[in-house]
């Protein structure tokens, strides 16, 4: 052993565990870091080979889309009801549906459309008297009787108790209408209700003249048909578009029609006058009580008949236990 090692300071176990614990936890960061790198580089080449085949397909797929709906495109380009030609129907339609179902204009709303419709309650003397007032009533102001019926409590028509009439007037009429209900009967109710319809019926036209425009686009395309299944597949778009179209217009003419034409429905009640009760003498008097009596001695007499097949099945039940006892005693009395 030379002079320098008896210079060295001894090393303990607990230093070289911490010498050791260090060298390892150097060893281990330098890995992550190496990892983390390396990750990092990956990620990198990665995103760029994405970004670049994002790149190419965007410049691969914009001149075949702009062949399908360039200003370019036409019949001539495709199949009358293929991929290409169908979807630009209906993307046309579409537009002209959004374009039409805007706000409305100020025109439009000086020209609203309200459906006003009416109900009242009437007390009359006659049922029939009043419905033949109301037939005439709505002759008067250019309309017309819808439905009519009345209830009877006896077997005779010209009796009858209540009554119902639907009648159909011109809306400019109504309020006219209305006010000679009064000379029929007297009101016990009355009512009228309105609803705007303005937006449902600009929206039902501007969807009749989307399908119109489109039916014509495709009459266009029939005639220019270069095959037989083209000219089959235009034919079965047409008829979808007109079915539609038909049930578009129906539902407007029905609009139209309860705009232009309002419901008065009308109840009527029979105005009946209290029954007197009291006799008009003595001879009605004598009348009231001999009936009375009568009722009395008819109900005594059903009561009778109700009880006596009681009575004769209690009589032989009582004859058989009395019969009973008696034999038993007979037998006590020989003992």
């Amino acid at each position: 052993m030379n002079a320098n090692d008896k210079d060295l300071p001894e090393l303990t176990d607990d230093a070289v565990r911490r010498i050791e614990a260090n060298v390892f936890s150097a060893i281990t960061r330098d890995h992550v870091s190496r990892n983390t790198r390396a990750r990092t580089r990956r990620r990198w080449i990665g995103g760029g080979i994405s970004a670049a085949a994002v790149v190419v397909a965007a410049i691969a797929i914009t001149p075949l889309m702009l062949e399908g709906v360039g200003p370019s495109a036409s019949y001539d380009a495709g199949p009358v009801g293929g991929a290409d030609s169908a979807p630009a129907e209906e993307s046309d339609m579409a537009s002209s549906e959004s374009a039409g179902v805007g706000a409305i204009s100020p025109e439009e709303i000086a020209e609203r459309r309200v459906i006003r419709d009416g109900e009242a309650a009437l007390i009359v003397d006659d049922i029939a008297g009043a419905t033949e007032k109301l037939t005439q009533l709505a002759a008067e102001y250019d309309g017309y009787v819808e439905r009519l019926g009345s209830s009877n409590s006896s077997d005779d028509a010209s009796d009858a108790t209540s009554g119902w009439v639907t009648l159909r007037i011109p809306a400019d009429h109504l309020d006219g209408a209305r006010s000679d209900l009064a000379s029929i009967g007297d009101i016990s109710r009355i009512e009228v209700s309105e609803r705007d319809v303005t937006s449902q019926a600009i929206d039902l036209e501007a969807r009749i003249d989307s399908l119109q425009a489109s039916a014509d686009r495709l009459t266009d395309l029939m005639d220019k048909a270069g095959s037989v299944g083209d000219l089959i597949e235009a034919e079965t778009a047409l008829s979808e578009r007109q079915s539609q179209l038909e049930s578009y217009q129906r539902e407007l003419d029905h609009l139209d029609d309860q705009v232009s034409m309002s419901t008065l429905d009308i109840e009527l009640t029979r105005d009946r006058a209290a029954a007197s009760t009291d006799p008009a003498g003595f001879g009605d008097g004598l009348l009231t009580g001999w009936n009375g009596l009568i009722v009395f001695l008819n109900g005594l007499v059903v009561a009778f008949g109700f009880l006596l097949p009681w009575v004769g099945v209690l009589g032989v039940a009582g004859l058989i236990v009395w019969f009973v006892v008696r034999l038993i005693r007979r037998r006590g009395r020989s003992s």
